[in-house]
């Protein structure tokens, strides 16, 4: 079975949404932790955070970032 333009444009936007939607930018950590963009960035940088670096792009896997922010969050 042949694929259409459209089915295959389709199918192209849905893997873009998937890989976009698991990844976080720097500006979206920024936004979630209410931090300033230099206090993301230098969180970016610390050991223990998890980061993917594409060249000079920084991406944050959604849920490893989550579970990062679970265990770092003190609620007494």
């Amino acid at each position: 079975m042949k694929k259409t333009n459209q089915q295959t444009n389709s199918f192209n936007q849905a893997a873009t949404d998937a890989i976009q939607n698991a990844y976080l930018t720097i500006a979206d950590v920024r936004k979630y932790l209410n931090i300033s963009q230099s206090a993301a960035y230098e969180l970016s940088h610390r050991k223990d955070f998890p980061t993917c670096r594409f060249g000079s792009s920084i991406r944050i896997p959604r849920g490893p970032f989550l579970a990062w922010v679970e265990k770092h969050t003190y609620i007494p």
